[in-house]
């Protein structure tokens, strides 16, 4: 995995920069709003590489944060790395993650590719996940954190899964498993999580 290039700026482009290292020129896809330096200038950026059937891609970004919330976004159904990459150009990674733990759906539902859905498992999905990294800062991560974390607790999870459109039918023999292969100790968002894929692998996801 390349996840740090360093080097000379060659050109930048719409759509993302070239950048010699080693020899080596590495097209790096970043986020529209990125501000570069003139061509010429030494760089480093933080990267990570997808891999596709047809291609590789490598997509980089001036600060950790930003790579850290792309990695993030790439995790949630639906969100595919040039979506993310259109998200990070509304937002940043801070604004984003404290929309996420405020649940602030009319923020982000103002991005670009999110309904309200996508929104919701936004929040299913990665608040958690923030709060423990402290992108959101201490707080908001520590107003978000909650006492109890719902461990074992079907009937919140299933509420949140209803909440997202989905029918009882659809997801009650999914969430009995995912609970079973979890145990007794997973949180609810660790079974939202698991139910999500599921479901996303059968292609009831949107």
């Amino acid at each position: 995995m390349i996840g740090y290039l360093r080097g000379r700026l060659l050109q930048v482009m719409p759509e993302g920069i070239l950048l010699e290292t080693g020899g080596i020129g590495w097209f790096v896809r970043t986020p529209p709003a990125e501000v570069w330096p003139p061509a010429g200038t030494e760089i480093a950026v933080y990267t990570h590489l997808v891999v596709r059937e047809d291609a590789l891609e490598l997509y980089g970004f001036t600060r950790p944060e930003g790579l850290r919330f792309f990695v993030f976004l790439l995790g949630v159904a639906g969100i595919g790395p040039r979506g993310a990459l259109q998200i990070l150009a509304a937002a940043s990674p801070e604004k984003l993650a404290q929309a996420i733990v405020a649940e602030d759906t009319a923020f982000l539902t103002a991005l670009p590719g999110i309904g309200a859905k996508k929104a919701k498992r936004l929040l299913l999905e990665l608040k958690d996940a923030i709060l423990k990294s402290g992108l959101a800062g201490e707080t908001v991560a520590t107003a978000g954190v909650s006492g109890d974390n719902g461990a074992g607790d079907n009937d919140e999870a299933l509420a949140a899964l209803l909440a997202l459109g989905y029918s009882r039918d659809e997801i009650s023999q999914v969430l009995t498993r995912v609970k079973a292969e979890l145990g007794p100790e997973a949180d609810t968002a660790a079974v939202l999580q698991g139910v999500l894929k599921t479901i996303g692998r059968r292609g009831g996801a949107d």
